[in-house]
């Protein structure tokens, strides 16, 4: 049973990349045509896949182990600030994703909008961010861990890499959160987040 189990996690990954790969050509397609390009405030586009653990770094002790899978496109919002003299500059963006959450035996669709704040550096090379924001499940019990309610807070902090033309790596911590709204026995999730893509 576990074998079987295995396989159809196995399989469910491949689809999703493959989904990814395709639905990333096509933002490329759209977007990223001559003449556009100077003017996109679209900054990347890729796939995500994340992992929980029952120990997180903030809450409670963890129920189940938690796997995400979604496709996080980033927006350049219309603020920026460079730092002195040097390469560096601190811009403000905006983190939108949609994809599935599966634990407890149960898989829901979710979606995310969250501002952020970035600094990177050596043209493009290296960006750290941290951000805050908000959270959209179309399920909120996944087993018996019950997050609350059909949105939650949102607080993420990551660092990519860019050290090729048009392509970027990157890792993310990510929390989800009710912040006690939906009573004092709701219990989030943190997601740690393996992401990779398009830059334009």
């Amino acid at each position: 049973m576990e074998r079987k189990n295995r396989s159809l996690r196995v399989s469910s990954l491949q689809r999703f990349l493959a989904l990814s790969l395709l639905m990333s050509l096509a933002f490329t397609t759209l977007v990223g045509t001559p003449g556009l390009a100077e003017e996109s405030i679209l900054i990347s586009v890729g796939p995500r896949i994340g992992f929980s653990s029952t120990s997180p770094l903030l809450g409670k002790q963890q129920k189940y182990y938690f796997r995400l899978y979604d496709i996080a496109a980033l927006f350049r919002l219309p603020w920026q600030s460079s730092l002195g003299d040097s390469s560096w500059k601190l811009e403000a963006r905006l983190i939108t994703s949609a994809g599935a959450l599966e634990g407890g035996g149960n898989t829901g669709l979710m979606a995310t909008l969250v501002p952020d704040l970035a600094l990177s550096g050596w043209n493009g090379l290296v960006s750290l961010d941290v951000g805050v924001g908000a959270g959209f499940f179309s399920i909120h019990k996944f087993g018996t861990q019950d997050f609350g309610g059909p949105v939650q807070i949102v607080a993420t902090a990551g660092i990519t890499f860019s050290p090729v033309a048009h392509a970027y790596t990157g890792f993310r911590i990510q929390h989800f959160s009710d912040a006690g709204v939906y009573g004092p026995n709701k219990l989030g999730v943190d997601m740690y987040i393996v992401e990779f893509g398009y830059r334009f």
